[in-house]
């Protein structure tokens, strides 16, 4: 038996940013049909620092393979990657592990596709302004994603560091885009048609009263119940979609506090953005709304994207790619 190891290297050469975007439309239509298996994420807590040990196992009803994600999430790295891990892919007809696969760009693409789609599904056609809350890994894939779906020209970023927020600027800028760093995340978000939240906040760096009608939000970087990235304010002024209701009404801190403060409801959700991509339910529906998507990532986008990954290696040499043979022998 053989057992392929693929690279972030791999991943980077041969998934596209726009062909992640329409693979996340696909993965999350099926999500919502039904066809999909995944129990709620396993997290155990390393002791007291906030680190954690997460296990992500699922399948895909029309995919060729089923798998797990494997994950160590250290919040206070600074020369790595807050994750890291590994996804595991095994054949569907035999059940045999065929491939380990790179976690960290598969999470990193597939979290800002995913805000891609939404964004494409949800944003207004003529949105062209973007405030970054955030200038890690997300904040570099997302305005990659944004970049994809909308006419961007103009990119306000804010961090906790301005001079890493400078740097960014600096890496990020093109020809012809007006790209500011501004010292506090309000002026950026006052100055935006889309905003992405993509920090490591615990509490709310986005307030409801900054926004104007007709924005969209990608609230991206909380995933647990009482941690988020937004204030009350603004979930209430937004039409709110979610990946998954059942795991956002775990895991969503933006729904949950509210909800356990009696100022919203579970009916607060508008619908699964799934459902938006099937047409089932109605994303935008006027001009002046205020949209916003929920990520907290999910088991099906990973396997969806890695087993994507894994079929343009089969079908190629790629870059970054190792084979074990006599594995498990």
């Amino acid at each position: 038996m053989t057992l392929d190891i693929v690279t972030g290297e791999a991943i980077r050469s041969c998934v596209s940013m726009e062909a992640c975007i329409d693979l996340m439309a696909a993965t999350m239509r099926a999500v919502s049909r039904g066809e999909a298996s995944m129990p709620p994420r396993s997290i155990v807590a390393l002791g007291q620092s906030g680190n954690l040990l997460i296990d992500m196992p699922g399948a895909i009803a029309h995919l060729d393979a089923f798998g797990s994600k494997l994950l160590s999430y250290f919040p206070q790295n600074t020369a790595l990657p807050a994750i890291q891990g590994v996804i595991i892919l095994f054949d569907a007809a035999t059940g045999r592990p065929t491939a380990v696969i790179d976690a960290v760009s598969v999470t990193a693409l597939r979290t800002a596709a995913a805000s891609g789609m939404a964004t494409r599904l949800l944003a207004r056609e003529d949105a062209c302004s973007l405030a970054l809350l955030g200038t890690g890994v997300q904040a570099e894939y997302h305005l990659r994603a944004m970049r994809a779906v909308r006419p961007i020209t103009r990119v306000f970023v804010w961090g906790r560091s301005y001079e890493k927020a400078e740097e960014f600027a600096e890496r990020h800028c093109r020809v012809g885009d007006q790209f500011a760093v501004t010292p506090n995340a309000r002026m950026a978000v006052e100055q935006a048609d889309i905003v992405c939240t993509v920090t490591s906040s615990p509490t709310p760096v986005l307030e409801g009263r900054w926004l104007k009608p007709g924005m969209h939000l990608n609230l991206v970087g909380a995933f647990t119940p009482v941690t988020r990235e937004a204030d009350t304010e603004a979930i209430r002024r937004s039409r709110f979609f979610v990946e998954i209701r059942e795991f956002a009404l775990r895991e969503a801190g933006e729904l949950l506090i509210p909800i356990a403060q009696g100022e919203l409801g579970a009916d607060h959700i508008a619908g699964e953005i799934g459902e938006v991509v099937a047409g089932s339910i109605a994303g935008r529906t006027r001009p002046d709304d205020i949209t916003a998507y929920k990520s907290l990532g999910n088991v099906a986008q990973d396997l969806a994207t890695a087993a994507y990954a894994y079929q343009q290696v089969a079908n190629g040499k790629v870059p970054g790619t190792t084979r074990v043979a006599n594995f498990g022998a």
